[in-house]
């Protein structure tokens, strides 16, 4: 029972050394779950921190992307714009042109139809002219036929009247 008491006593005595060293153990291992515990929320906060300046440069790059692709459009759209107004004028002054070219045309058909309504109007002077042409043509031919009459009977009277001349001087000559 010495022993028992001696075992009891020496319990008793390294109990609270035992306790304290477990103690200690606890706070160290406290401790590191502290260190743990901080270090993983610095990574956290970390890793937290990285992806803000991820997402915030993403962001950034977007922005940019948005702003060059509004310019571009902006580009485009007055690109177009100006081609449109281009197209425009150039459709208007072809449209202008067509417009002349059909009044011009019109004005030749009413000038044409102009001209045939007059002839018809006129028909009976066109004819008249062509029967004054016709007997003027015939009037030239009528007359140079009496002129080759004159000339051929003008001719004749000549002969006969030589030949009598002749007959007269040479019964001249002989009968007188």
């Amino acid at each position: 029972m010495k022993h028992i008491v001696l075992g009891s006593v020496l319990a008793l005595f390294t109990m609270p050394t035992l306790a304290n060293q477990f103690d200690n153990l606890h706070q160290i291992e406290q401790q590191t779950k502290q260190a743990e515990a901080a270090s993983e929320a610095e990574r956290i906060r970390q890793a937290s921190a990285e992806r803000a300046r991820d997402e915030a440069r993403s962001a950034a790059d977007r922005r940019q992307r948005a702003v060059a692709q509004q310019a571009a459009q902006q580009k485009a759209f007055e690109q177009r714009k100006t081609q449109e107004l281009e197209h425009k004028r150039v459709q208007t002054r072809e449209e202008g042109f067509e417009d002349e070219v059909r009044a011009m045309d019109l004005e030749e058909r009413r000038l044409a139809l102009q001209a045939k309504r007059a002839r018809a109007a006129r028909t009976n002077d066109y004819i008249d002219a062509e029967l004054r042409d016709s007997a003027a043509r015939t009037d030239v031919i009528q007359s140079e036929a009496d002129s080759a009459r004159n000339v051929t009977s003008g001719a004749k009277s000549l002969l006969e009247d030589t030949g009598k001349a002749e007959v007269n001087r040479s019964s001249r000559l002989f009968g007188e």
